[in-house]
């Protein structure tokens, strides 16, 4: 079983109720829906040639795509996962996220997960603290990874 039906079976249907069909470029795409809100939990193959910053904007941009979110009605905070070989060398700061609700898609958690279980990631919070299961998600994702 590989580490994306991993990911899938973690998660679906428990934290997030619907598996949405993806394109190509995004191997999973899960959708919960709250009264208030909608999330979802995407993940693409990391690219090693691209700068993780494009990728961050081109999975967004997939999201928006993916679920018809638009600003200020349809808004969706999503986490990204990047499936690797090795974990790139790269500093929580180049793993950004959003800290404002201005965006159609709110990066809220931004994820790499080695395909030997190795886990680095950066997630929003408000000073030292964080929200909406944040950890929960973390640790699902690195037992999910092994």
């Amino acid at each position: 079983m590989n580490i994306v039906n991993n990911i899938k079976n973690s998660f679906y249907p428990e934290v997030y109720s619907e598996s949405i069909p993806t394109s190509a470029d995004l191997s999973l795409c899960l959708l919960k829906k709250t009264q208030l809100a909608k999330y979802v939990l995407v993940v693409k193959d990391f690219d090693s040639k691209l700068d993780i910053k494009v990728q961050i904007a081109n999975a967004r941009k997939l999201i928006r795509q993916q679920t018809s979110a638009m600003w200020l009605f349809k808004e969706v905070g999503a986490y990204i996962v990047f499936v690797c070989d090795e974990l790139p060398d790269l500093s929580e700061s180049q793993l950004e996220i959003d800290h404002t609700g201005f965006h159609a898609v709110i990066v809220q958690g931004v994820h790499l997960v080695s395909k030997s279980g190795a886990h680095f990631f950066n997630h929003s919070k408000w000073l030292n603290k964080s929200f909406g299961g944040t950890e929960s998600i973390a640790s699902r994702l690195v037992r999910s990874a092994i």
